[in-house]
């Protein structure tokens, strides 16, 4: 993985905050922005409408499976 330096401004307070949650789990700030910047670039992959798809077939399914148990009752 090719990794550049990028400079970045966000707010002083939240960067504060972050450190110190992340300190609790012996994370580093830039493990986190690769996290999130990875996480974005793959939501912006997916086309629009397509998770809410897969859940909306996950709970057909579901409902399906559940009418044929209360049938067999």
């Amino acid at each position: 993985m090719k990794k550049i330096r990028v400079n970045i401004t966000v707010d002083k307070d939240l960067l504060d905050k972050a450190r110190k949650k992340l300190g609790l789990f012996g994370g580093k700030l830039s493990t986190l922005f690769n996290a999130y910047l990875s996480d974005f670039v793959e939501s912006m992959d997916k086309r629009a409408g397509e998770t809410h798809k897969e859940m909306s077939d996950k709970i057909k399914e579901l409902e399906e499976r559940l009418r044929k148990l209360e049938g067999k009752r």
